[in-house]
């Protein structure tokens, strides 16, 4: 079986010259010793947490089959849950949101790779003893998304592959930077915890002030920030071991140990004979982004027969920088028969009497037409 085979997926292996002989970039040397970073346990097969996206006072339609979203890395089942939320709204469609491995809530563990990670959407799949599900998978959760479609088909029903391809290529150094700040803020947590306890994070505006260093981008910053040990809850989490050290919740150490820019630059190495996936698949990429480019297009075609392309004016970030037009897209992709008639939206309905009312300022993002 195609699942018991060990895919090992072809590394791309960005260099250190460019950053290290730059006078702009921080040295990739780190200040901790790697040796002394514990190794994660082995588990092939976990249990992923999960959010189910629910609207408010909204009844959904159980009869349609469930939307699943993907997150990237350093992100968590929360990257999509105002989007999410929003199409659940306007289509009734029952929609959740996963933890891939080593994020979110979900175990810290080996393997990492895109075979496993797929493999642990598979088994959540069959959990929920859902006959198919629509993924919606962006930047890594892409990657695992196309690879669910090809190893699974039968499980899938549609695909919206978000700002990737399905080859091998490298990361922007600056990933790598990424995960090299977040290891030396959690080689001090001393100076980020100075709580009665010393567990919860308190020194948050310092933390991004030193990210500064490593991360100009205010939205990745937050994206990295999004993962601190902040609350109780944060803290509970069973995966945080050394509540006292750990200032992040995935495991960023071992991220740094492992190199795992290498597995999330790569693709896996499938079989020659493999089947393509014929289902309907939507490809939404941003034209300020180097990860799908036109040149690309014939890469998907080599996996893909139902395929469609969706440019949206901005970079990696689609949810995020044009989430009305997201939504759009998804709608018209996912419910293509879905009329504006069928959404109620948030009336009051005492006595069958709806009491229309202008909707709220920034109730919903630009670029949403309900039309």
């Amino acid at each position: 079986m195609l699942l018991q085979r060990r895919v090992l997926g072809r590394r791309c292996i960005s260099t250190f010259s460019v950053l290290l002989n730059s006078s702009k970039q921080p040295t990739l040397q780190p200040t901790f010793d790697i040796d002394n970073i514990n190794d994660l346990p082995f588990n092939d097969k976990i249990s992923l947490q999960w959010k189910q996206l629910v609207p408010y006072k909204i009844k959904l339609n159980k009869e349609e089959t469930p939307v699943l979203f993907l997150h990237g890395l350093f992100g968590s089942k929360l990257s999509f849950n105002k989007t999410g939320r929003l199409f659940s709204e306007v289509t009734k469609v029952p929609t959740y949101a996963l933890d891939l491995r080593n994020h979110g809530e979900s175990p810290h563990v080996l393997p990492f790779s895109y075979t496993q990670m797929a493999q642990d959407v598979c088994h959540f799949i069959k959990e929920r003893k859902w006959d198919k599900c629509v993924l919606v998978g962006h930047s890594m959760g892409a990657k695992v998304a196309m690879l669910v479609g090809l190893l699974y088909p039968d499980l899938v029903s549609k695909l919206v592959v978000i700002d990737n391809t399905p080859h091998a290529m490298p990361l922007d150094p600056h990933y790598r930077l990424d995960i090299l700040g977040m290891c030396e803020v959690e080689a001090h947590p001393e100076l980020y915890k100075k709580g009665s306890n010393g567990r919860r994070v308190t020194e948050v505006k310092a933390i991004n002030r030193f990210l500064c260093k490593y991360e100009k981008s205010p939205l990745v910053r937050s994206l990295l920030m999004s993962n601190l040990l902040l609350t109780h809850k944060d803290i509970a989490n069973p995966h945080v071991k050394d509540r006292l050290k750990e200032v992040f919740r995935i495991p960023v150490m071992n991220f740094w140990k492992y190199d795992i820019i290498k597995t999330v630059e790569s693709w896996p190495d499938l079989p020659p004979n493999f089947d393509k996936f014929t289902h309907p698949t939507l490809v939404m990429y941003g034209n300020q982004s180097p990860f799908v480019k036109p040149e690309y297009f014939q890469v998907f075609e080599e996996y893909f027969t139902d395929l469609k392309f969706r440019e949206f004016d901005c970079g990696h970030w689609i949810s995020h920088d044009a989430p009305g037009e997201f939504v759009n897209e998804l709608v018209k992709f996912i419910s293509p028969f879905w009329k504006k008639s069928d959404y109620k939206g948030k009336s009051n309905t005492k006595n069958n009497k709806p009491k229309p009312r202008p909707p709220k300022p920034g109730r919903y993002p630009p670029g949403l037409d309900l039309k």
